[in-house]
This record gives C-alpha cells, structure tokens and sequence, in this order.
C-alpha cells in the first residue's frame, strides 16, 4: 500500500519525475491535476501523447548524443594518461578509473536533461520500488540527489502493485535440445570442475584457474582437461582489512578533477555543475573502494605456486573485477588469459568509444574469434595482451540442425534493449526514439507481410522500466506476428526458423550468421551501426537494409514478401562473399576453436 506523505499536497503540484504509468495513475487518483507537467524518459508513458506529459530526454537532439557519446573514446584516453601520472598508479587501477569515467557518463546524461528551474521550483520525484532482476532495482534516475539542494523538492515512494519481473531461463527447453547444443565439451568440462578439485595440483601437467566462463572458455578448457590439466573454479574471498595498494587516493583525484569537471561544465545547466561533480567524487571513491576489495579478494585465491605452472582464463574481464584480478595475477607472476565475449568490437562503430574495456587491456593474451578482432584488439589505446586468433566456438556452429524441419518462416530477433539508467552509450537516440523505430518495424513491415513471423523480444535481465514495452502491444495485435512469450536465449530457436532478421551491431548478430541461414540485417543509422569496413564486406555476405535509405520500410516489406524460395536463393548467390566475410569478422576457422585455444595455452603458458 502506497501512501501519500503528509507534507505534499498532489493537488498544488504543477511538475512531477514520474517513470511508471501505474504510478502516475496513482498520483491522478489522489488529486494531482491532469494539467500538471509530467517529466519522463519512459517509452509507455510518453506513449500517451499527452501534452503535458514531456520527454525529458527532449533537449538531447541527435547531433548532439553524437557529440556526446563519440568525445568518450577521448576522454577514456585523457582520464587513463593523467591517473598514470600519478605517483605510484599502475595501469590496472588506472585503467578503473578511465573506465569509471565512462559509466558515469549515464549520471551526467541525466543531469544534462534538468533545466535551471528545476533547482528553484516545485518538484515531485515518484521513487519506483519494484523487482528489477538480478543487479536489483535500477528503474530510477538520480532526480533526488541531483536536486537535493531544492528546498521546494519532495521524493514519494511508490511500490508497484501486482509486480512481476522475469529473468533469463533455459526452462522452457529441453534438456536434449540444449545438450545438442552445448556439445560433449560441456560434459567433459563439468565434470572436470566437480571432480578435479579432489586431487592434488602434483598430478597434473598444469592448472587453469576459470573466475567465469564462456562458450569458447568450457570447449578450451574441456581439451586441456583431456591432456592432462587441471581445471578449477575460483571465486574471489574478501577480507577486508587488508589493503593491497597504498596510494592517496585524494592525489588520484587531483589529477582527474579538472578533465571531469570541465566535462560535466560542456554538458549541464550551471545549477548542475557543483552537484554533478559531488556525485562523480562519490562515485569515485565508491569504485576505488570496490577495486581494494577485489584486490583483496583475489589475493586470498591467487599465489604464484611455484612448481605447479597455472593460468587464470577468463570471460568479459575488462571490468573492475578482471582489472583487480590482472593486477593480482601481474604480482604472483601468473599469466592472464581472456577469450573473447562475443562479435562486437570488429564490426560496430559505436563500440569504439569502449575500447577500455576490450579484453586485450588487462589480459596477458587474448583467444580471438577473427583477425578483424585482433586488429581492433591490438590498435586499442590500451591494448596490453597478445592476440591468438582462434576461431569462434562450436556452439555457434551448432545451432542449424538438417534434421529439424523449419516450422518458423521468418523470425525477427529484437535487439531494442532501453537505456534506462544502465545502458552504455552506444546510441545516438533517446529511448523514445528508439521506441518509434522499432514500432515503424512492426507496423510497417513485420505486420504486413504475407508470412507467421515469430517477433523474439531481447531477453532484459536487469529492468530499465516499471512498465511493459509500448510496441509489444503492437506485436500481440498484429495478426501474422506471434511473440515468443519466454525470457530465453534466440539460440535454442534457429533451428527452427527459415528466415532470420535481426538489427545492430551487436554480438547477436554472429548467431544467425553462422546458422547458413538466410540473415536479413538492419543497419540503424544512429544505433550501433557497422563501422564503415565492416559495412564494406557485410553488405555482401548478408542482405542489409540501411535505415537512412529513402523508402527503407517499403523496400524491406517487399524483399520479404517474396516467396521464401526466392530469398534462399539469392542467398545462396551470395555465397562465396559470405564465407570471405565469416572468415573476416566472425570466425577465422571452421571448427575446432577450442582445440585450438587448448593448444595454444598448453605450449605458451603451461609446458
């Protein structure tokens, strides 16, 4: 039950930070006037198209979150060469620090959205509580810290009401499908975890040290286990009295000050200035804190073992607990082995604003799916590791079975996942805006073809919004469209589909393209496009469709009115382009990638 605070008076109030359309209805029936402005980012309830009802992300025109989200790649760099300045910081840490730069960009971007008024006028904040997935509730912006300093400012809780919230799944598959797909590997690679940890490190060649894994990770290792290595899980022991680095962290911030404030100065009204600077202090010493933690975590587990050679192979590190464990393996003398994610870094233009966190920054060596990826891996302003191309896993492979018969002719795979108050900017539209393309989507293509189509929503683990996805009304009306009603990966279900459509440059991508199916791509201009040398070789393996073109919806609607036997058979005449640009930008090898990697671990790190 929700209850109004004594002090607020709904009926007196003129403009309220409202993000959840329950929530608003809530403020209505308890007396706040339908002519009050309503300041909002979320996509439902800017969908109502109230005027008083205002995107507040309305001052961020395109040209300008081009702006903004290209002078990131800079400011990483700047913010990593002034850290090292610094007496005493070596590149892990200072590599935390860039990298915290960048995330805060999310604080300034909001901040950048309040105007001067907002400091000096009656505001209402509705604080959401809700289920929010496994990193818990972020489905609200930092209004009542940025206007903390308003006298005229109040915050109102509200609990949503019948709440449910979803997380990723395989349960709705069947252990034989996913047994198919995750291969004998698998089995091998479990098994060595449970049962391995029971002998001594004397009896084996080596040891790998697994924090997390990934596909490419369990296929390496499961082959290193079959020569003889031994393969553990380790996860970090915190104690936290000990101090690993002994540097004034104060004399770190000196250095980094100037860069962030004259960042936040560009962007935000002068009232936001000195608070948003605040916030990227905390901030700041929030993650330092967190950095020592890891440190001492990881130096309970990691130790330079002396005869017994060992490795740490890890997936995604270039976050601030691969930047801790890098430095504790650096120390002990243990090298550090990363496998690449996922397809991203080589074929999007907006991920060049990441590169500190590709895995070459804290990784001694990196196991790459393609020399594309090396490329970009090895040119990156932090690149620290050697590249070893290796191929991309079998699972990928995998996912076309001949034996299945294709019951789903088209499938259209959504990568419209929100920015909320998590995502990275990697887009140069607002949440709104991208709320409009992929509405343009289904209603001016996907619900006007002559063929089902299974429309597969991403699969959101950590909650942007308290309300449901406006277009996914849109999708239940349409006829022809049916919506795949699970939280499940798109892997289990390729090899069900014929034809297959997907949008950005995102690792997505790589799964329909190595099915051999027919892959449609949607090039968005200002969301996560392919970067011009991708586009180059792409365009020719795939059929792409660029949403800047003039009569882009009528031309995809018409391609994929065809008869299906006309599209595969186009794609089959753009076979021999398609396998030159899987061996460019999506596997170098046909098979065999975890062999391969085994291989290279084995003669460089372990014998």
């Amino acid at each position: 039950m929700c209850e109004l605070p004594q002090n607020i008076n709904l009926s007196k109030c003129n403009t309220v930070f409202c993000d959840s359309l329950q929530a608003l209805e809530w403020l209505y029936k308890n007396g706040l006037p339908k002519s009050a402005t309503i300041k909002t980012s979320a996509p439902a309830v800017l969908w109502r198209k109230n005027n008083n009802i205002q995107d507040i992300e309305k001052r961020w025109s395109i040209d300008d979150l081009a702006r903004f989200t290209k002078s990131t790649k800079e400011l990483s760099e700047d913010v990593f060469d002034a850290t090292l300045s610094v007496s005493g910081v070596e590149r892990e840490l200072a590599l935390v620090i860039a990298q915290t730069s960048i995330m805060f960009q999310q604080i300034i971007y909001k901040s950048a959205c309040l105007e001067e008024d907002d400091f000096t006028s009656s505001r209402i904040f509705v604080h959401i509580n809700g289920k929010g997935g496994v990193n818990g509730n972020n489905m609200n912006s930092p209004w009542d810290k940025l206007l903390a300093s308003n006298p005229l400012f109040s915050t109102i809780d509200y609990t949503l009401h019948n709440d449910h919230w979803d997380v990723l799944s395989v349960k709705e598959i069947s252990y034989w499908k996913r047994y198919k797909l995750a291969g004998f590997e698998t089995i091998i690679y479990r098994s060595a975890i449970r049962f391995m940890k029971y002998f001594p490190d004397w009896l084996f060649k080596g040891k790998v040290l697994i924090p997390n894994e990934n596909e490419l990770i369990i296929e390496a290792s499961a082959n290193l286990a079959l020569r003889g290595v031994k393969i553990k899980e380790i996860k970090p022991v915190y104690v936290f009295d000990k101090k690993i680095v002994n540097i004034d962290y104060a004399d770190v911030w000196k250095s980094l000050f100037p860069i962030m404030k004259d960042r936040i100065q560009l962007w935000v009204t002068p009232s936001a200035v000195d608070i948003t600077v605040s916030l990227f202090k905390d901030y700041f010493y929030e993650r330092l804190k967190k950095f020592d933690q890891q440190l001492c975590g990881w130096s309970q587990v990691i130790a330079n073992s002396g005869k017994t050679k060992q490795v740490v192979l890890m997936n995604a590190p270039g976050n601030i607990n691969g930047q801790a464990l890098s430095y504790i393996c650096r120390k002990n003398s243990v090298p550090f082995i990363a496998a690449q994610h996922g397809v991203t870094a080589e074929i999007s233009e907006s991920a060049k604003m990441e590169r500190v966190g590709l895995e070459g920054s804290v990784a001694d060596a990196v196991l790459l799916y393609n020399y594309a990826s090396a490329l970009v891996d090895s040119r990156s302003y932090f690149s620290k590791g050697k590249q070893h191309v290796v191929g991309i896993s079998s699972r990928h492979t995998r996912t076309t079975d001949t034996k299945v018969i294709d019951k789903i002719p088209i499938a259209y795979i959504s990568t419209n996942l929100y920015r909320g108050n998590l995502g990275l900017h990697i887009s140069e539209k607002t949440d709104y805006a991208r709320a409009i393309d992929e509405y343009k989507i289904v209603t001016k293509v996907l619900s006007k073809l002559p063929y089902e189509v299974l429309y597969k929503s991403y699969p959101e683990e950590n909650r942007r919004y308290a309300d449901i996805d406006p277009v996914l009304s849109y999708v239940k009306l349409a006829k022809n469209i049916n919506l795949y009603p699970y939280k499940v990966d798109m892997r289990y279900l390729l090899s069900s589909c014929r034809i297959l459509i997907t949008t950005k440059a995102t690792s997505t991508l790589s799964w329909p393209v190595m099915t051999g199916k027919p892959v449609v791509f949607i090039n968005w201009k200002h969301n996560s496009p392919l970067t011009d040398e991708a586009y180059s070789s792409i365009s020719k393996g795939l059929f792409v469709f660029n949403e800047g073109d003039s009569n882009f919806h009528t031309n995809l609607r018409q391609f994929l009115s065809q008869p299906l036997e006309d599209i595969e058979r186009l794609w089959q005449e753009k076979k021999i382009f398609r396998e030159k640009m899987e061996r460019e930008y999506f596997s170098a090898y046909k098979n065999n990638a975890g062999k391969r990697s085994a291989n290279v671990i084995f003669r460089d790190y372990i014998a």
